[in-house]
């Protein structure tokens, strides 16, 4: 013998629920726990779509035009965008984009190509490049702030 009392038959067993009671509370309360931070962490700030048009600012773009003579001419135009439909954050990332679809056309064009009616083909032909590189939101309008050819 060494000496060790052993346990009753009764002990024994309510030792053990006390133990199942302990396990099962530690895992309830881990699992609170768990719902109670994952839900926070879950549930995002979801932005609506606005319904009603909103403008958007496209930095000035600064270019030079198509030149057959020695001297450069550039361009310089600020301008507001008007969509709807669409998430502000949505346009806002597109605009590096936008801008270079300015770039592209107008490194294209010619000083006579914008002069007289030549702005509104501009903004008709930009108007619907943009449209397609911001489907499915809607592009109304595309309003020119500034515009100067130097």
């Amino acid at each position: 013998m060494d000496g060790a009392p052993e346990a009753s038959p009764g002990k024994k067993k309510l030792m053990l629920i006390v133990g199942i009671v302990v396990v099962l509370l530690a895992l309830g309360g881990g699992g609170w726990f768990y719902k109670q931070h994952s839900a926070k962490t879950v549930k995002p700030k979801v932005e609506q779509v606005q319904p009603e048009p909103f403008l958007v600012d496209i930095p000035t773009v600064i270019s030079n035009l198509d030149n057959s003579s020695g001297r450069p001419v550039f361009v310089k135009i600020s301008a507001k965008l008007q969509v709807a439909g669409g998430l502000m954050s949505q346009v806002q990332a597109q605009i590096p984009e936008i801008q270079n679809i300015f770039q592209t056309y107008l490194h294209e064009s010619t000083q006579a190509d914008l002069s007289g009616n030549g702005i509104y083909r501009l903004r008709e032909a930009l108007l619907d490049r943009i449209a397609v590189q911001l489907a499915p939101v809607e592009v109304r309008d595309l309003l020119f702030t500034e515009f100067l050819i130097q």
